[in-house]
């Protein structure tokens, strides 16, 4: 009986692992959240106190862009990493580590600025399309050539951010998402997220400013890739997450570094993922340099771990860490 017992978990690890590598494990170890405009605009700021100090309605606008009506940017960036365990998979850390690269179109529209007495509420549409290649090929693990998940992904969303004269910034709205096999063009996910957010950014010093920011939000998806085992549902990855971090924006010249830390926790209800809670620890380090008003080079290197609780907990357990580099073309309308 123990032997049997030992034999379907081995039997229900392999298949899920397998699944994994498909789609369900690469989806579930990533970050998919509501943008927050006012943790961006600290951000472009650089640490100028013009940029995130009151306006004359007594809040801080949500964009570097015209104080009212209609506006909009549009970007690409184009980053390349070096990724150990890019598919956050359970075991080492160097599980199929490889080089990433990752390029994104975006772009979103303010449709005008409300005033209203003590707070600011300003609605935004955006979305944006990424490419997503990996470039390992070797033979020791379960996919000898990661090429074959390669992926592209479309997001929408609709938004609305509320701020108030103490400096606090609200959010909420809903997102969708698709991911599409690159090599079968068939698409693997897609979800539905609606979430709340709250920011803070206040000045450290003349050169640095630190930044609150907290989201709760639930994900309704459909994996489309499931096995055939009947062990997974298309349903298996809708979780609630709630998520703080911490961050600090940092002037030195021309250059803007930004350390952060955040934690999550995840519940999950359905499926093979019944009764599973995670919490994810995610420590990050990015400099940016301005090349020109709208064109950026980024350095970036980032640590995730992940402990999970629930009968499968083992399957889901990682460590995963990159290193690289980037350039980002933003216009502004």
């Amino acid at each position: 009986m123990k032997l049997n017992y030992i034999s379907l978990i081995a039997l229900s690890a392999s298949s899920s692992w397998s699944f994994g590598q498909t789609a369900a494990d690469r989806i579930g170890s990533t970050d998919r959240d509501l943008p927050s405009p006012a943790m961006e605009a600290a951000q472009a700021g650089s640490g100028e106190a013009s940029d995130v100090s009151a306006s004359d309605t007594g809040a801080q606008r949500p964009l570097l862009l015209k104080k009212s009506g209609f506006s909009a940017q549009f970007g690409y960036d184009s980053k390349i990493s070096y990724k150990q365990n890019p598919l956050g998979g359970p075991g080492l850390l160097d599980q199929q580590a490889g080089a990433v690269w990752e390029n994104r179109f975006h772009g979103r529209a303010k449709l005008g600025v409300y005033d209203m007495d003590s707070s600011v509420v300003t609605p935004f549409v955006g979305g944006s399309w990424a490419m997503t290649d990996f470039t390992y090929n070797g033979d020791e693990y379960v996919n000898g050539d990661l090429g074959e998940l390669n992926f592209n992904t479309t997001t929408a969303y609709l938004l609305f951010l509320m701020q108030h004269e103490s400096g606090w910034a609200f959010r909420g709205g809903v997102m969708y998402a698709n991911d599409r096999s690159t090599e079968e063009d068939t698409e693997e996910y897609s979800e539905f997220y609606p979430s709340i957010g709250v920011t803070k950014a206040y000045a450290l010093n003349d050169n640095a400013l630190g930044v609150l920011d907290a989201s709760f939000g639930s994900h309704y998806g459909t994996i489309t890739d499931i096995d055939g085992t009947g062990i997974h549902t298309t349903d298996e990855l809708d979780h609630i997450d709630l998520t703080a971090g911490y961050s600090i924006i940092y002037s030195m010249d021309n250059f803007t570094i930004r350390p952060s830390y955040s934690i999550s926790y995840r519940k999950y209800d359905n499926g093979f993922n019944f009764d599973r809670k995670d919490i994810l620890h995610s420590l990050g380090l990015h400099i940016d340099y301005p090349i020109s008003e709208s064109f950026d080079l980024m350095l970036f290197t980032d640590y995730a771990k992940r402990t999970s609780s629930g009968s499968h907990d083992m399957l889901y357990e990682f460590e995963k860490f990159d290193i690289g580099s980037g350039l980002g073309l933003t216009a502004r309308f």
